[in-house]
């Protein structure tokens, strides 16, 4: 991994970045991953395990730089998420969905959709998806100029991390730092 960078003023605060290698190994994996699925015989959970490998495959290409391919994975993904009641995968499409969005630079769509992501991981008691959800909500709020509300994001994310004993944490210390020097510069 080559890792996040957290330059305010850069585009795309602290984005998470994989070698070239890297992201064809998620994006063949994923891609293997959701032929698997739609393969396999049909049953209860044939459905969902479609479902669940298409927001997969919406992640790695998000994560790959893929944002418009994302998007038009993710949507759909999102619509039969809420339509057949899987909740759980809602809530994380919802969050993948926002940050491909956030990367094809559809600010108002990625907006909304984070802040449904992060409702709907607090009504659930989704402590995990919080976390990620205030993170990548507080590195969208950077990029479109609102750093005081990314630093309560940031914070809230903090909190959560350290509570649960994620490694995580570090990054969010730094997407902090980067914000506290940038507020003491001014």
């Amino acid at each position: 991994m080559s890792g996040s960078r957290f330059v305010v003023g850069d585009p795309h605060f602290g984005r998470f970045t994989r070698t070239a290698e890297e992201d064809d190994a998620a994006l063949e994996a994923a891609r293997a991953d959701l032929a698997s699925a739609v393969e396999a015989a049909p049953g209860d959970g044939a459905g969902a395990a479609v479902l669940d490998a298409a927001v997969d495959l919406a992640e790695a290409l998000t994560i790959a730089g893929q944002e418009q391919e994302a998007v038009a994975l993710a949507r759909p993904a999102v619509h039969v998420a809420r339509e057949t009641g899987r909740d759980e995968t809602l809530r994380w499409a919802l969050l993948v969905l926002a940050t491909a969005e956030h990367y094809a630079d559809e600010t108002a769509a990625a907006e909304a959709h984070f802040r449904d992501a992060l409702d709907h991981a607090r009504s659930s008691g989704d402590r995990v998806l919080e976390h990620y959800t205030l993170h990548h909500l507080g590195r969208f709020l950077v990029d479109t100029g609102r750093t005081d509300e990314a630093v309560v994001c940031f914070e809230a994310c903090l909190v959560i991390r350290e509570e649960l004993g994620e490694p995580r944490a570090e990054t969010t210390r730094a997407a902090l730092a980067a914000l506290t020097a940038l507020t003491e510069g001014s």
